[in-house]
Protein backbone atom coordinates (compact mmCIF):
# COMPACT_ATOMS: atom_id res chain seq x y z
CA UNK A 1 0.00 0.00 0.00
CA UNK A 2 1.43 3.38 -1.02
CA UNK A 3 0.16 5.38 1.96
CA UNK A 4 1.59 8.68 0.72
CA UNK A 5 -0.12 8.47 -2.66
CA UNK A 6 -3.42 7.37 -1.12
CA UNK A 7 -3.16 10.19 1.42
CA UNK A 8 -2.75 12.76 -1.35
CA UNK A 9 -5.56 11.23 -3.40
CA UNK A 10 -7.88 11.16 -0.37
CA UNK A 11 -7.31 14.85 0.36
CA UNK A 12 -7.89 15.73 -3.29
CA UNK A 13 -11.00 13.60 -3.81
CA UNK A 14 -12.64 14.89 -0.63
CA UNK A 15 -11.60 18.50 -1.17
CA UNK A 16 -10.05 18.69 2.30
CA UNK A 17 -7.30 21.19 1.52
CA UNK A 18 -7.45 23.81 -1.21
CA UNK A 19 -4.33 25.12 -2.96
CA UNK A 20 -2.46 27.61 -0.83
CA UNK A 21 -4.24 26.79 2.40
CA UNK A 22 -2.32 26.47 5.68
CA UNK A 23 -2.91 23.46 7.92
CA UNK A 24 -2.67 23.13 11.69
CA UNK A 25 -1.84 19.49 12.45
CA UNK A 26 -2.91 18.18 15.86
CA UNK A 27 -0.02 16.03 17.11
CA UNK A 28 -0.19 14.13 20.40
CA UNK A 29 3.07 12.27 19.83
CA UNK A 30 1.34 8.99 19.04
CA UNK A 31 1.93 7.08 15.84
CA UNK A 32 -1.15 8.31 13.95
CA UNK A 33 -0.58 12.04 14.41
CA UNK A 34 3.18 11.79 13.92
CA UNK A 35 2.74 9.90 10.63
CA UNK A 36 0.14 12.50 9.63
CA UNK A 37 2.72 15.28 10.13
CA UNK A 38 5.30 13.36 8.07
CA UNK A 39 2.78 12.81 5.27
CA UNK A 40 2.04 16.53 5.12
CA UNK A 41 5.76 17.28 5.03
CA UNK A 42 6.40 14.76 2.22
CA UNK A 43 3.43 16.24 0.33
CA UNK A 44 4.92 19.75 0.59
CA UNK A 45 1.96 21.32 2.38
CA UNK A 46 2.38 24.44 4.51
CA UNK A 47 1.53 23.47 8.06
CA UNK A 48 2.20 23.92 11.75
CA UNK A 49 1.84 21.60 14.74
CA UNK A 50 -0.47 22.00 17.75
CA UNK A 51 0.12 19.93 20.89
CA UNK A 52 -2.00 19.70 24.05
CA UNK A 53 -0.40 18.83 27.38
CA UNK A 54 -3.34 17.70 29.49
CA UNK A 55 -1.13 16.98 32.56
CA UNK A 56 -2.81 13.62 33.08
CA UNK A 57 0.20 11.27 33.00
CA UNK A 58 2.87 13.11 34.99
CA UNK A 59 6.31 13.07 33.39
CA UNK A 60 4.94 11.08 30.44
CA UNK A 61 2.88 14.10 29.39
CA UNK A 62 5.94 16.35 29.60
CA UNK A 63 8.03 13.86 27.64
CA UNK A 64 5.33 13.79 24.94
CA UNK A 65 5.56 17.56 24.73
CA UNK A 66 9.35 17.48 24.40
CA UNK A 67 9.07 14.86 21.67
CA UNK A 68 6.56 16.95 19.68
CA UNK A 69 8.70 20.07 19.98
CA UNK A 70 11.65 18.10 18.60
CA UNK A 71 9.47 16.78 15.79
CA UNK A 72 8.60 20.33 14.83
CA UNK A 73 12.28 21.21 14.71
CA UNK A 74 13.05 18.17 12.52
CA UNK A 75 10.20 18.98 10.12
CA UNK A 76 11.02 22.70 10.23
CA UNK A 77 7.50 23.81 11.14
CA UNK A 78 6.20 25.96 14.03
CA UNK A 79 4.91 24.17 17.13
CA UNK A 80 2.17 25.57 19.37
CA UNK A 81 1.77 24.05 22.84
CA UNK A 82 -0.80 24.66 25.55
CA UNK A 83 -1.01 23.22 29.08
CA UNK A 84 -4.41 22.36 30.53
CA UNK A 85 -5.61 21.59 34.06
CA UNK A 86 -7.91 18.92 32.67
CA UNK A 87 -9.06 17.38 35.96
CA UNK A 88 -10.05 20.74 37.40
CA UNK A 89 -12.02 21.58 34.24
CA UNK A 90 -13.71 18.16 34.29
CA UNK A 91 -14.79 18.63 37.92
CA UNK A 92 -15.93 22.19 37.27
CA UNK A 93 -18.03 21.26 34.23
CA UNK A 94 -19.11 17.85 35.60
CA UNK A 95 -17.56 16.00 32.65
CA UNK A 96 -15.58 12.81 32.28
CA UNK A 97 -11.84 13.32 31.92
CA UNK A 98 -11.98 12.20 28.29
CA UNK A 99 -14.84 14.55 27.43
CA UNK A 100 -13.15 17.44 29.24
CA UNK A 101 -9.93 16.87 27.30
CA UNK A 102 -11.88 16.74 24.05
CA UNK A 103 -13.65 20.04 24.72
CA UNK A 104 -10.44 21.78 25.78
CA UNK A 105 -8.54 20.42 22.79
CA UNK A 106 -10.95 21.48 20.06
CA UNK A 107 -11.66 24.85 21.64
CA UNK A 108 -7.95 25.64 21.75
CA UNK A 109 -7.37 24.36 18.21
CA UNK A 110 -9.91 26.88 16.94
CA UNK A 111 -8.27 29.70 18.91
CA UNK A 112 -4.85 28.89 17.43
CA UNK A 113 -6.28 28.38 13.94
CA UNK A 114 -7.77 31.86 13.92
CA UNK A 115 -4.92 33.59 15.75
CA UNK A 116 -2.18 32.12 13.54
CA UNK A 117 -4.14 32.30 10.27
CA UNK A 118 -4.48 28.56 9.57
CA UNK A 119 -7.32 27.43 7.33
CA UNK A 120 -8.01 23.93 8.68
CA UNK A 121 -7.10 21.69 11.60
CA UNK A 122 -6.07 18.12 10.71
CA UNK A 123 -6.36 15.24 13.17
CA UNK A 124 -4.92 11.74 12.91
CA UNK A 125 -8.11 9.69 13.23
CA UNK A 126 -7.89 6.49 11.18
CA UNK A 127 -10.24 3.81 9.93
CA UNK A 128 -9.92 1.76 13.14
CA UNK A 129 -10.88 4.82 15.20
CA UNK A 130 -13.98 5.25 13.04
CA UNK A 131 -15.02 1.61 13.51
CA UNK A 132 -14.48 1.91 17.27
CA UNK A 133 -16.65 5.04 17.33
CA UNK A 134 -19.44 3.24 15.49
CA UNK A 135 -19.32 0.32 17.92
CA UNK A 136 -19.31 2.73 20.85
CA UNK A 137 -22.40 4.49 19.49
CA UNK A 138 -24.07 1.13 18.79
CA UNK A 139 -23.52 0.01 22.37
CA UNK A 140 -24.91 3.25 23.81
CA UNK A 141 -27.75 3.54 21.30
CA UNK A 142 -27.77 5.75 18.22
CA UNK A 143 -29.37 6.52 14.89
CA UNK A 144 -28.21 6.16 11.34
CA UNK A 145 -25.74 9.05 11.56
CA UNK A 146 -24.11 7.55 14.64
CA UNK A 147 -23.46 4.31 12.77
CA UNK A 148 -21.69 6.09 9.91
CA UNK A 149 -18.39 6.51 11.74
CA UNK A 150 -16.29 9.63 12.13
CA UNK A 151 -17.01 12.26 9.44
CA UNK A 152 -14.14 13.19 7.17
CA UNK A 153 -14.77 16.88 7.86
CA UNK A 154 -16.56 19.00 10.46
CA UNK A 155 -16.35 22.70 9.69
CA UNK A 156 -12.61 23.49 9.97
CA UNK A 157 -11.65 20.00 11.25
CA UNK A 158 -10.39 17.54 8.62
CA UNK A 159 -9.39 13.88 9.03
CA UNK A 160 -7.15 12.91 6.10
CA UNK A 161 -6.25 9.45 7.48
CA UNK A 162 -9.73 7.96 7.78
CA UNK A 163 -9.06 5.76 4.74
CA UNK A 164 -6.06 4.05 6.43
CA UNK A 165 -6.08 1.18 8.89
CA UNK A 166 -3.86 1.29 11.94
CA UNK A 167 -1.72 -1.49 10.47
CA UNK A 168 -1.13 0.57 7.30
CA UNK A 169 0.04 3.51 9.37
CA UNK A 170 2.41 1.36 11.41
CA UNK A 171 3.86 -0.16 8.24
CA UNK A 172 4.55 3.33 6.86
CA UNK A 173 6.17 4.45 10.13
CA UNK A 174 8.48 1.44 10.28
CA UNK A 175 9.35 1.61 6.58
CA UNK A 176 10.23 5.33 6.85
CA UNK A 177 12.04 5.08 10.19
CA UNK A 178 9.46 7.33 11.88
CA UNK A 179 9.61 7.30 15.68
CA UNK A 180 6.65 8.02 17.95
CA UNK A 181 5.51 7.94 21.59
CA UNK A 182 3.38 5.17 23.04
CA UNK A 183 0.59 6.37 25.34
CA UNK A 184 0.54 3.94 28.30
CA UNK A 185 -3.17 4.64 28.87
CA UNK A 186 -3.97 2.98 25.53
CA UNK A 187 -3.11 -0.39 27.07
CA UNK A 188 -5.67 0.07 29.87
CA UNK A 189 -9.30 -0.91 29.41
CA UNK A 190 -10.60 1.59 31.97
CA UNK A 191 -12.24 3.60 29.20
CA UNK A 192 -15.04 2.06 27.11
CA UNK A 193 -13.28 2.90 23.86
CA UNK A 194 -10.14 1.07 24.98
CA UNK A 195 -12.23 -1.95 26.00
CA UNK A 196 -13.69 -2.02 22.49
CA UNK A 197 -10.21 -1.72 20.97
CA UNK A 198 -8.55 -4.30 23.21
CA UNK A 199 -11.30 -6.90 23.57
CA UNK A 200 -14.29 -6.56 21.24
CA UNK A 201 -12.52 -5.88 17.93
CA UNK A 202 -10.00 -8.76 18.41
CA UNK A 203 -12.99 -11.09 18.95
CA UNK A 204 -14.59 -9.78 15.77
CA UNK A 205 -11.35 -10.35 13.88
CA UNK A 206 -11.27 -13.96 15.10
CA UNK A 207 -14.63 -14.42 13.39
CA UNK A 208 -13.65 -12.38 10.33
CA UNK A 209 -9.98 -11.42 9.86
CA UNK A 210 -11.10 -8.68 7.46
CA UNK A 211 -13.52 -7.22 10.03
CA UNK A 212 -12.14 -3.66 9.84
CA UNK A 213 -12.41 -3.63 6.05
CA UNK A 214 -15.93 -5.07 6.17
CA UNK A 215 -17.03 -2.64 8.89
CA UNK A 216 -15.58 0.30 6.94
CA UNK A 217 -17.53 -0.77 3.86
CA UNK A 218 -20.75 -1.08 5.88
CA UNK A 219 -20.17 2.34 7.43
CA UNK A 220 -19.74 3.83 3.98
CA UNK A 221 -23.08 2.32 2.90
CA UNK A 222 -24.74 3.72 6.02
CA UNK A 223 -23.14 7.12 5.43
CA UNK A 224 -24.49 7.17 1.87
CA UNK A 225 -27.94 6.13 3.09
CA UNK A 226 -27.83 8.86 5.73
CA UNK A 227 -26.88 11.50 3.15
CA UNK A 228 -29.78 10.42 0.96
CA UNK A 229 -32.12 10.46 3.95
CA UNK A 230 -31.00 13.96 4.96
CA UNK A 231 -31.57 15.15 1.40
CA UNK A 232 -35.12 13.77 1.38
CA UNK A 233 -35.82 15.17 4.85
CA UNK A 234 -34.60 18.59 3.75
CA UNK A 235 -37.32 18.48 1.08
CA UNK A 236 -39.91 17.84 3.81
CA UNK A 237 -38.44 20.56 6.02
CA UNK A 238 -38.42 23.15 3.25
CA UNK A 239 -36.93 26.63 3.56
CA UNK A 240 -37.62 29.06 6.41
CA UNK A 241 -39.44 32.29 5.70
CA UNK A 242 -37.90 35.72 6.22
CA UNK A 243 -38.47 35.46 9.98
CA UNK A 244 -36.73 32.07 10.25
CA UNK A 245 -39.97 30.11 10.60
CA UNK A 246 -40.17 26.61 9.11
CA UNK A 247 -43.68 25.44 8.20
CA UNK A 248 -43.57 21.64 7.85
CA UNK A 249 -46.74 20.31 6.28
CA UNK A 250 -48.23 17.47 8.32
CA UNK A 251 -49.88 15.89 5.27
CA UNK A 252 -46.44 15.25 3.75
CA UNK A 253 -45.06 13.82 6.98
CA UNK A 254 -48.02 11.47 7.28
CA UNK A 255 -46.79 9.66 4.16
CA UNK A 256 -43.70 8.45 6.07
CA UNK A 257 -43.79 4.71 6.83
CA UNK A 258 -42.66 5.29 10.45
CA UNK A 259 -43.73 8.77 11.54
CA UNK A 260 -41.99 8.84 14.93
CA UNK A 261 -38.60 7.81 13.53
CA UNK A 262 -38.98 10.28 10.65
CA UNK A 263 -39.78 13.07 13.09
CA UNK A 264 -36.66 12.32 15.11
CA UNK A 265 -34.45 12.30 12.02
CA UNK A 266 -36.02 15.60 10.93
CA UNK A 267 -35.88 17.38 14.29
CA UNK A 268 -32.75 15.96 15.88
CA UNK A 269 -30.41 18.47 14.13
CA UNK A 270 -32.31 21.24 15.94
CA UNK A 271 -31.72 19.62 19.34
CA UNK A 272 -34.97 17.68 19.81
CA UNK A 273 -34.72 14.30 21.54
CA UNK A 274 -36.21 10.97 20.55
CA UNK A 275 -38.62 11.30 23.50
CA UNK A 276 -39.83 14.65 22.18
CA UNK A 277 -40.29 13.16 18.71
CA UNK A 278 -42.40 10.44 20.30
CA UNK A 279 -44.51 13.08 22.07
CA UNK A 280 -44.99 15.02 18.83
CA UNK A 281 -46.24 11.88 17.08
CA UNK A 282 -48.57 11.19 20.00
CA UNK A 283 -50.08 14.71 19.92
CA UNK A 284 -50.57 14.82 16.17
CA UNK A 285 -54.16 16.06 16.42
CA UNK A 286 -53.67 18.47 19.33
CA UNK A 287 -53.05 21.99 17.98
CA UNK A 288 -51.27 24.35 20.35
CA UNK A 289 -48.92 21.83 21.94
CA UNK A 290 -45.31 22.97 21.91
CA UNK A 291 -41.82 21.66 22.66
CA UNK A 292 -38.55 23.48 23.24
CA UNK A 293 -34.86 22.56 23.20
CA UNK A 294 -31.81 23.77 25.08
CA UNK A 295 -30.36 24.85 21.74
CA UNK A 296 -33.02 27.55 21.44
CA UNK A 297 -35.66 26.02 19.14
CA UNK A 298 -39.41 25.77 19.62
CA UNK A 299 -41.79 23.44 17.81
CA UNK A 300 -45.53 24.14 17.79
CA UNK A 301 -48.24 21.76 16.64
CA UNK A 302 -50.59 23.65 14.31
CA UNK A 303 -53.70 22.36 12.57
CA UNK A 304 -52.04 21.51 9.28
CA UNK A 305 -48.33 22.01 9.94
CA UNK A 306 -45.50 21.81 12.43
CA UNK A 307 -44.08 25.26 13.06
CA UNK A 308 -40.39 25.36 13.92
CA UNK A 309 -38.50 28.48 14.91
CA UNK A 310 -35.67 29.76 17.06
CA UNK A 311 -37.29 30.95 20.28
CA UNK A 312 -34.25 32.91 21.46
CA UNK A 313 -34.98 36.17 19.70
CA UNK A 314 -34.14 39.60 21.05
CA UNK A 315 -36.88 42.20 21.46
CA UNK A 316 -37.46 43.64 18.00
CA UNK A 317 -38.55 47.21 17.41
CA UNK A 318 -38.12 49.88 14.75
CA UNK A 319 -38.93 53.58 14.65
CA UNK A 320 -40.57 55.46 11.77
CA UNK A 321 -39.97 59.19 11.51
CA UNK A 322 -42.24 61.57 9.58
CA UNK A 323 -39.74 61.98 6.74
CA UNK A 324 -38.73 58.30 6.42
CA UNK A 325 -39.19 56.69 3.03
CA UNK A 326 -37.74 53.25 3.86
CA UNK A 327 -37.42 51.49 7.21
CA UNK A 328 -35.63 48.15 7.50
CA UNK A 329 -37.00 45.81 10.15
CA UNK A 330 -34.86 43.47 12.29
CA UNK A 331 -36.26 40.35 10.61
CA UNK A 332 -35.18 41.48 7.13
CA UNK A 333 -38.54 42.80 5.98
CA UNK A 334 -39.02 46.51 5.28
CA UNK A 335 -41.56 49.30 5.33
CA UNK A 336 -41.88 51.62 2.31
CA UNK A 337 -43.64 54.97 2.84
CA UNK A 338 -44.93 57.19 0.03
CA UNK A 339 -46.66 60.55 0.64
CA UNK A 340 -49.44 61.33 -1.82
CA UNK A 341 -52.58 63.33 -2.45
CA UNK A 342 -56.29 62.57 -2.11
CA UNK A 343 -56.57 61.00 -5.58
CA UNK A 344 -54.34 58.05 -4.65
CA UNK A 345 -56.11 54.73 -5.43
CA UNK A 346 -56.81 52.42 -2.52
CA UNK A 347 -54.47 49.40 -2.23
CA UNK A 348 -55.73 46.01 -3.33
CA UNK A 349 -53.76 43.80 -0.92
CA UNK A 350 -53.34 43.49 2.84
CA UNK A 351 -49.63 44.29 2.74
CA UNK A 352 -50.33 47.95 1.87
CA UNK A 353 -52.46 50.56 3.64
CA UNK A 354 -53.47 54.14 2.91
CA UNK A 355 -53.80 56.39 5.97
CA UNK A 356 -54.58 60.00 6.78
CA UNK A 357 -51.24 61.59 7.76
CA UNK A 358 -52.92 64.26 9.87
CA UNK A 359 -54.33 61.56 12.15
CA UNK A 360 -50.86 60.14 12.89
CA UNK A 361 -48.61 61.22 15.76
CA UNK A 362 -44.97 60.70 14.84
CA UNK A 363 -42.67 59.00 15.46
CA UNK A 364 -44.38 55.71 14.76
CA UNK A 365 -43.21 52.51 16.40
CA UNK A 366 -43.02 48.97 15.01
CA UNK A 367 -43.10 46.16 17.54
CA UNK A 368 -44.53 42.70 18.14
CA UNK A 369 -47.85 42.20 19.88
CA UNK A 370 -48.23 42.07 23.64
CA UNK A 371 -50.95 40.51 25.81
CA UNK A 372 -53.69 43.06 26.39
CA UNK A 373 -53.26 44.82 23.05
CA UNK A 374 -56.54 46.06 21.54
CA UNK A 375 -57.45 47.95 18.38
CA UNK A 376 -60.47 48.95 16.30
CA UNK A 377 -60.34 46.72 13.20
CA UNK A 378 -61.34 48.51 10.02
CA UNK A 379 -64.88 47.54 9.07
CA UNK A 380 -66.21 46.96 12.60
CA UNK A 381 -67.58 50.50 12.97
CA UNK A 382 -65.26 51.46 15.78
CA UNK A 383 -65.70 48.37 17.94
CA UNK A 384 -62.65 47.40 20.00
CA UNK A 385 -61.19 43.91 19.74
CA UNK A 386 -58.34 42.23 21.58
CA UNK A 387 -55.49 41.26 19.30
CA UNK A 388 -55.56 37.81 20.87
CA UNK A 389 -59.16 37.35 19.68
CA UNK A 390 -58.38 38.83 16.28
CA UNK A 391 -55.49 36.37 15.85
CA UNK A 392 -57.72 33.48 16.90
CA UNK A 393 -60.30 34.47 14.28
CA UNK A 394 -57.50 34.55 11.70
CA UNK A 395 -56.54 31.01 12.81
CA UNK A 396 -52.95 32.02 13.49
CA UNK A 397 -50.62 29.79 15.45
CA UNK A 398 -48.68 30.98 18.48
CA UNK A 399 -45.48 31.31 16.46
CA UNK A 400 -47.21 33.25 13.71
CA UNK A 401 -48.66 35.67 16.25
CA UNK A 402 -45.25 36.31 17.76
CA UNK A 403 -43.79 37.35 14.40
CA UNK A 404 -46.48 39.80 13.30
CA UNK A 405 -45.51 43.48 13.25
CA UNK A 406 -47.71 46.03 15.02
CA UNK A 407 -47.49 49.65 13.86
CA UNK A 408 -48.52 52.17 16.50
CA UNK A 409 -48.24 55.93 16.67
CA UNK A 410 -46.68 58.06 19.41
CA UNK A 411 -49.91 58.04 21.39
CA UNK A 412 -49.59 54.27 21.82
CA UNK A 413 -52.59 53.56 19.58
CA UNK A 414 -52.31 50.69 17.11
CA UNK A 415 -52.42 51.95 13.52
CA UNK A 416 -52.02 48.68 11.63
CA UNK A 417 -51.60 44.96 12.21
CA UNK A 418 -49.16 44.60 9.34
CA UNK A 419 -50.37 42.27 6.64
CA UNK A 420 -53.85 41.99 8.18
CA UNK A 421 -55.96 44.99 9.19
CA UNK A 422 -55.88 48.79 9.43
CA UNK A 423 -57.30 50.47 12.53
CA UNK A 424 -60.61 52.24 11.87
CA UNK A 425 -59.36 55.48 13.44
CA UNK A 426 -56.71 56.05 10.77
CA UNK A 427 -58.76 55.39 7.65
CA UNK A 428 -58.96 57.88 4.81
CA UNK A 429 -62.22 59.82 4.59
CA UNK A 430 -63.63 62.70 2.52
CA UNK A 431 -61.78 65.27 4.64
CA UNK A 432 -58.36 63.62 4.11
CA UNK A 433 -56.00 65.71 1.99
CA UNK A 434 -52.57 64.36 2.97
CA UNK A 435 -52.27 60.62 2.52
CA UNK A 436 -49.51 58.17 3.36
CA UNK A 437 -49.17 54.88 1.53
CA UNK A 438 -47.39 52.30 3.71
CA UNK A 439 -46.28 48.96 2.27
CA UNK A 440 -44.78 46.10 4.26
CA UNK A 441 -42.50 43.91 2.12
CA UNK A 442 -41.67 40.54 3.66
CA UNK A 443 -39.09 39.03 1.31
Amino acid sequence: MNLLQMFQDYIRSNGLVKPGQRILVAVSGGIDSVVLAHLFRQSNYTFGIAHCNFRLRGTESDDDESFVRSLGTDLQVPVFVHHFDTKQYAAQEKLSTQMAARELRYRWFEVIREAEDFDVVATGHNCNDSVETTLLHFIRGTGLSGLSGIPVQNNHIIRPLLFAKRSDIRFFAEANDVSWREDSSNAQDTYTRNAIRLHIIPKMEQINPAFIDGAAQTMEHLRSADLNLQFLLSELLGQPDATGLYRIQKSRLESLPVLEAGLFDLLQPFGFSSDQARQVAGCWSTPGKSWETDSGYRLVMDRSALLLTNKEQPAETATVQADDLLVRLPDGSKLILVHSGPDTPFPQDQHTILVDVQKLQFPLQLRHWQPGDTFQPFGLQGKHQKLQDFFTNQKLSRLEKDKIWILEDNSGTIVWVAGFRLDERYKVDKKSTQLLRISWLNE
